[in-house]
């Protein structure tokens, strides 16, 4: 099968072990400004370099990371009358959303991204069940759960051993979260919609932002088919307005604060890794690890990898997840949501819920080196049998296969 990609390093090495014939297609030079900044222009002027390549060399699927694929060509009504890419090429779109839906599409206005949303041919394959939820429910079609993965890569599968890992506590990630940040305006009609929402959760904790704002306290209405697309726009944009405050005090809850209290509980036992823990917080901390060979040995060898998800989830795991295990490392992480989906907890992997848990979580492992080893190899198989990213492609290609598209390029 050829699957038009985007430069997209996992993608590529799981279509070459599926076997598939990978075709490069365009994408914006956003090297500079970002992973998310493309506008409308851009993806104008990205749209009618892909619909060359598209007619030159037709794809059964195209796939990409955070909807970069997502691109426009210009329509027949005048200059706001756009027609998207995928569609007009007769291809199925996968994006594969590992952040939301509006961070990723915040280089374009809402009304353009929430009328691209409602492409039946564009398949939002997203890692968070939460959002999956939530996309259905607002009524945008082709939502599919679609968790992150592990690279395909050369892994050292051989037990660890236990005495050659340094004895550290490891946190590996950035300071994703500036709402906080000394000097941002912050508008106080999201606070008390957020700040509900996690005392709601204090003591319904299977409850998402959704089921808060919707259905428990009635905050707003759904938008529905018989809105015009004036009131769908003005509904979801009021919603996720909402909900980014929410989302800023869960990376708090979740991660920030761990950070934090590891670094001051543990001094040299912990290490950091990654940028803005020291301007956020004055936090020391070791610059990203240079290659991935490095970083996947580093993770093999730490005695404990803490893994701490941001605030961008409810219930979905991050990359790390699986990039620990699949290096053969301990993981002990928070218990997300859908973490026992993927892996055995207790034998596979090992969870804490607060930080005194934390401590004697810690305590135990660093002590039980044995123990630590076992599970750190379990985890590995696991992640190495089912949680790569071929596995992911093996599921995008039944999805495929489970609908064809036949429209001509």
């Amino acid at each position: 099968m050829k699957i038009g990609i985007f430069q997209h390093g996992w993608w590529r090495e799981a279509i070459a072990v599926g076997g598939h014939d990978p075709i490069e297609l365009p994408m914006p030079d956003l090297t500079a400004a970002g992973p998310y900044a493309a506008d409308l222009s851009t993806r104008r002027e990205n749209g009618s370099a892909m619909h060359a390549v598209l007619t030159e060399q037709p794809v059964d699927v195209m796939l990409d990371n955070g909807g970069v694929g997502l691109a426009f060509l210009p329509g027949t009504q005048g200059p706001n009358d756009l027609r998207l890419v995928h569609e007009a090429a007769g291809v199925r779109l996968f994006s594969h959303f590992i952040d939301p839906v509006t961070t990723v599409m915040q280089g374009l206005d809402w009304p353009t991204v929430w009328q691209a949303l409602k492409s039946r041919m564009w398949v939002k394959a997203v890692w968070d069940r939460a959002q999956v939820r939530e996309l259905q429910r607002f009524g945008v079609p082709s939502v599919i759960h679609l968790p992150m993965a592990a690279p395909d890569r050369e892994y050292d599968s051989d037990p660890v051993d236990p005495d050659t890992c340094r004895p550290i506590v490891s946190f590996v990630g950035g300071q994703n979260t500036s709402f906080y940040l000394r000097g941002r305006s912050i508008d106080p009609e999201t606070l008390l919609p957020a700040t509900m929402a996690h005392a709601v959760r204090a003591d319904m904790p299977g409850m998402d932002f959704l089921e808060f704002y919707h259905d428990l306290y009635g905050l707003a209405a759904l938008p529905k088919d018989g809105d015009d697309l004036e009131t769908q726009v003005h509904k979801t944009q009021t919603y996720f307005c909402a909900k980014l405050a929410y989302n800023a005090a869960l990376c708090i809850k979740n991660r920030d604060r761990f950070v934090i209290f590891l670094s001051r509980k543990l001094g040299p036992v912990f290490e950091l890794i990654g940028r803005g823990w020291d301007t956020a917080y004055g936090l020391a901390c070791a610059p990203q690890i240079a290659t991935h060979d490095a970083y996947f040995d580093y993770l093999r060898h730490c005695a404990i990898n803490v893994n701490l998800v941001n605030g961008n989830a409810e219930t979905g795991l991050n990359m790390r997840h699986f990039e620990i295990t699949a290096a053969g490392g301990f993981m002990l992480c928070r218990d997300q949501g859908e973490l026992r989906e993927c892996f055995d907890v207790g034998s596979e992997c090992e969870v804490f819920g607060n930080e005194a848990e934390l401590v004697e979580k810690i305590e135990y492992y660093l002590n039980h080196p044995s123990r630590r080893a076992d599970i750190a190899a379990a985890g590995q198989r696991r992640t190495l049998g089912e949680h790569l990213y071929s596995h992911r492609l093996a599921r995008v290609m039944n999805e495929v296969a489970r609908q064809p598209v036949s429209v001509a390029v």
